[in-house]
């Protein structure tokens, strides 16, 4: 029986923070793009999942780009309207994952502000997990090896026994390194399909 170890964000729960960002800049993409290019808003987003204050890294952040002082902050004060709901089909995987008796454990990249202001107790599939470890909580991220061990060490757990599900190679590959299978999430039709491969069958 395989421990089954699912990203969230891009696999289980839709999030894109282009759905604030192009209404901000009215449909011009090149105005968008320039805006993430300039200040690398997704550098300040790595240390916000590892346990940076929002007020503080978007702060510092207006500080160095007074000209984006308003959509830099919009990076907190619109921050629910970046989650796109769930992917349903990845939804009912889980639960068949779950109501066949597979261990399921989750591994996040997520502020901890965000994470349980607007997703921990919103989402009821959540509840599926025998434990969920964020990086914010633990001061590490993926791909950093370590946040995988606290999760292996935590559910004292062989990573031969393990599959990694994520939406991010480079997340896979301290995964695959530890010695886990590993998974690609394109969509969930193709993770149903992958996991057949390993000799796990679900509905979607």
């Amino acid at each position: 029986m395989k421990n089954i170890i699912f990203d969230l964000g891009g696999v289980l729960i839709a999030w894109d923070p282009d759905t604030v960002y192009k209404k901000y800049f009215a449909n011009d993409l090149d105005k968008m793009d320039r805006f993430y290019k300039e200040i690398q808003i997704d550098k300040v987003n790595a240390k916000l999942d590892r346990g940076l204050p929002f007020n503080e890294g978007l702060t510092e952040l207006a500080k160095k780009f007074p000209k984006y002082h308003e959509p830099i902050h919009l990076w907190k004060s619109k921050w629910i309207e970046m989650i796109g709901g769930t992917i349903d089909g990845s939804i009912k995987i889980l639960e068949s994952l779950h109501a066949q008796g597979y261990p399921l454990y989750a591994l996040t990249n997520w502020a901890t502000e965000t994470f349980f202001t607007y997703i921990r107790y919103n989402y009821a599939f959540l509840n599926l997990f025998k434990d969920i470890v964020i990086s914010g909580v633990e001061h590490e991220i993926k791909p950093e090896p370590e946040i995988y061990k606290i999760l292996l060490r935590r559910n004292k757990l062989d990573p031969k026994d393990c599959i990694f599900i994520d939406d991010k190679q480079e997340n896979l590959i301290p995964a695959k390194n530890l010695g886990m299978a590993t998974i690609k999430f394109a969509s969930p039709k193709q993770l149903q399909d992958e996991l057949k491969l390993l000799g796990i069958s679900v509905d979607i």
